[in-house]
């Protein structure tokens, strides 16, 4: 659709206009004209197509994360006992605990730094992420270089809370 089709003018040459014929300025073009903003009550508006849905408590959707989790844990079990027996299943284990109790303790994290609060303990915080950082490594590296479980059931492990996580986005997709 051209300016004259539909109604509007085109806008005057902007002073830093480059001398070169090839480079053009960029101009933005809402749905309403060149010269209006974007409205989002506007029908045209990108954001008018998606629906608006309430927001659902946190606890709900972590808890729909562990079940997915647990979920894969389950499936995971199945092919480290089939490919790594025993040893692979305590791979899995370790590092799926580590991984999961590592994710519930981001999540204390973020809710404790994003939590509008009169005195925010900066400095016991970060002890305490630090501290509980520290401790994830020490039992990631125990659980790989100490006691010498089958790495791909480590590496598995690792992955329940990223697939947890892809659950919950595609039932959050799918609900929508």
């Amino acid at each position: 659709m051209t300016d004259e089709e539909n109604g509007t003018q085109p806008p005057p040459p902007a002073e830093d206009t480059p001398s070169h014929p090839s480079i053009r300025p960029i101009i933005p073009v809402g749905p309403a004209g060149l010269t209006a903003p974007l409205d989002p009550a506007d029908p045209g508006h990108p954001s008018s197509d998606v629906p608006v849905t309430p927001e659902e408590p946190t606890r709900s959707v972590t808890r729909r994360i562990l079940r997915t989790s647990l979920a894969a844990y389950g499936v995971f079990a199945v092919f480290a006992v089939i490919s790594g027996g025993f040893r692979g299943f305590l791979g899995l284990t370790c590092s799926a605990a580590v991984t999961m109790i590592s994710f519930l303790w981001l999540e204390e994290i973020v809710e404790t730094v994003l939590q509008p609060s009169a005195h925010l303990h900066a400095r016991r915080l970060t002890l305490r992420t630090l501290a509980r950082f520290l401790l994830l490594g020490v039992a990631l590296t125990v659980t790989i270089f100490v006691a010498r479980f089958n790495a791909l059931s480590v590496l598995l492990g690792f992955s329940v809370v990223v697939v947890g996580i892809m659950g919950e986005a595609v039932y959050s997709f799918w609900r929508r």
